[in-house]
């Protein structure tokens, strides 16, 4: 799958969880030892943003409402796909 969508643009990415560099630790619950948690998608989602350009990318899994560049955390809250018409981001 990486090579059909290397160097290709998108402007809305959906996906469970997020790229490892922006898992958010400070939702880690402490009772969970991490060395035993499996990160392997969230470091295969991190080589899948390395390889695309895209406007922005919404997960759902940390149960936050968070943003951090363009990457999207979604639980209570909810964006409009109007954001990202062919004019670009507009605040909200």
């Amino acid at each position: 799958m990486e090579q059909q969508i290397a160097e290709k643009h998108f402007d809305v990415i959906l996906s469970h969880t997020c790229p490892f560099r922006y898992e958010p630790t400070e939702v880690f619950l402490p009772s969970i030892d991490q060395s035993t948690v499996d990160d392997s998608t969230e470091h295969w989602l991190a080589k899948i943003e390395d390889a695309v350009e895209y406007k922005a990318w919404f997960c759902g899994h940390w149960h936050i409402d968070k943003r951090i560049d363009k990457m999207h955390f979604l639980f209570h809250g909810f964006e409009s796909a109007d954001q990202f018409d062919s004019g670009g981001e507009r605040s909200s």
